[in-house]
């Protein structure tokens, strides 16, 4: 049987600026983040929802991006990485 992978359409505010991405299922937002949006700042330190450095603001609340999975990201949120900070 074929490895079949569900895609979601979401649209996002990220950094004051509209974006619409296309992610599989079990994606984590700092994937997203560093691959389709190329933003570097954001990093991956112990991947474990322990030490922070991947902490981004979404929906004005400070989250943990390795571990947060986009499936759980609402379509229309607002997401604010260290770019949009600086």
């Amino acid at each position: 049987m074929a490895d079949v992978r569900k895609m979601q359409k979401k649209s996002l505010m990220v950094n004051g600026s509209p974006v619409s991405i296309l992610v599989e299922d079990g994606v984590t937002l700092v994937q997203v983040i560093r691959g389709q949006l190329g933003l570097a700042g954001t990093k991956v330190g112990c991947g474990l929802n322990q030490c922070g450095v991947c902490n981004v603001i979404l929906d004005g609340k400070v989250v943990r991006s390795c571990v947060l999975k986009m499936s759980k990201v609402p379509d229309g949120a607002e997401l604010i990485t260290i770019e949009g900070i600086g």
